[in-house]
């Protein structure tokens, strides 16, 4: 049976120019001219997604897209934002109302039908694996703010998800002010405040799937609070049994660290079967990456479990590597260049460089180290299935052979 696509727009071309672009793919179209129409409506029509237009009298599409994600029935619609208004704090009120996409006029039609099936894709269910698995898991972490975790965490998980057909977790514990969401274009409808009010013992695979975005790599994510206040609530018990329940649900697990030392960052980094401290060439940050490695001492983790990844954030000089490795007593694991506005563009847009960009130097190098840093036994054998980017992978390591 094919799914209903509800358009929303009060002028009558462009319902037909929307419409005639998605009967062509085959999808079932229910259409609307006001705000009003559609709350009266939409339990009869029940769309698989919804195209709400902005500019419409009485009620925009923003406050539209708001009432819909406050009715229990509709909370978890797929809609997309059309409208002529793109400049950027546009697109942030769309995703502030609680949108999953935003797409400019005029569009091209093939775009539209890509972004419906991508999000019709992104939001089917998922079956809670029965299976019990033993994730692969990495912290990203540093006290120094700007270092890049995000970045590292953000890129290094996409490259999972492109590499293996496997379950991949992005796990946002920067619980009150994170990004990972943002950074993969993905709206912040669930996240860590839907376990607020919810006992530790209580929490299971289901209720987490539920919580959980997806996004069109294949990844997974677990983001943070839509209300700084929810994070409060959230107790030790609830986040444990979370992690817990998560590294028997995926085969790699990434957690974006914030920069401290609370109860909840030491129980992911107790979790952690990997810490990667990124640090940049600059006294502040050798000197957080130094304190740093005096609490991991302190905590008993074993020196082969953290990786030192020194982050080249600016174009200028900075500290060489050598004075570095002598100042913290320890090897610098991997160096990642200063690439500049590439990776600015990518931020703004929310397109990681190993998603947007594979190919390109920093995308690929995100790409390699996520291989690199895969579980052993999947290195030595071959999936059944090649995706893309294990693909990609496999042939930049032949050509390193060839030339090495």
């Amino acid at each position: 049976m094919a799914e209903t696509i509800y358009i929303v727009d009060d002028n009558d071309l462009n319902l037909k120019i929307v419409s005639a672009a998605l009967r062509s793919v085959g999808y079932e179209v229910a259409t609307a001219q006001n705000a009003a129409e559609v709350l009266a409506n939409i339990g009869t029509v029940q769309p698989a997604l919804a195209i709400l237009d902005v500019m419409m009298p009485d009620m925009d599409g923003y406050e539209l897209c708001r009432r819909l994600r406050s009715r229990p029935e509709t909370s978890n619609l797929p809609i997309i934002i059309l409208t002529t208004l793109s400049e950027l704090d546009e697109r942030l009120k769309a995703f502030e109302a609680g949108a999953d996409d935003f797409i400019a006029k005029p569009f091209n039609p093939k775009e539209l039908q890509a972004r419906v099936k991508v999000l019709l894709r992104r939001f089917t269910p998922q079956e809670v694996p029965i299976t019990t698995l033993q994730a692969e898991t990495t912290a990203i972490f540093s006290l120094r703010g700007g270092a890049g975790v995000s970045t590292v965490a953000t890129n290094l998980s996409v490259g999972l998800a492109q590499i293996w057909p496997l379950p991949v977790c992005l796990v946002d514990m920067a619980l009150i002010n994170g990004q990972s969401a943002l950074m993969l274009d993905l709206a912040l409808r669930n996240g860590w405040g839907d376990l607020v009010g919810v006992r530790a013992n209580e929490i299971d695979s289901e209720i987490l799937q539920q919580i959980l975005l997806s996004h069109e790599s294949g990844l997974q994510v677990l983001a943070s609070v839509k209300r700084f206040e929810d994070a409060e609530l959230l107790g030790i018990d609830q986040v444990q049994q979370t992690l817990g329940l998560l590294k028997r649900q995926f085969e790699y697990l990434v957690f974006d660290l914030p920069h401290d030392f609370s109860v909840t960052t030491i129980a992911a980094l107790d979790a952690a079967d990997r810490i990667v401290l990124v640090l940049s060439p600059e006294l502040a940050s050798i000197r957080c990456a130094s304190i740093a490695l005096e609490v991991f001492e302190k905590l008993n983790y074993a020196p082969e479990k953290i990786k030192l990844l020194l982050n080249w954030t600016f174009s200028g000089k900075g500290l060489a590597r050598s004075e570095i490795e002598k100042a913290i007593k320890r090897k610098i694991d991997i160096v990642l260049p200063n690439v500049g506005d590439a990776l600015v563009a990518s931020l703004t847009y929310g397109k990681p460089p190993v998603f947007q960009d594979p190919n390109g130097a920093i995308g690929a190098l995100f790409e390699d180290l996520a291989y690199h840093w895969s579980k052993e036994s999947h290195r030595l054998s071959a999936p059944q299935t090649k995706k893309d980017g294990y693909n990609r992978v496999r042939e930049r390591v032949r050509t390193r052979q060839k030339s090495g």
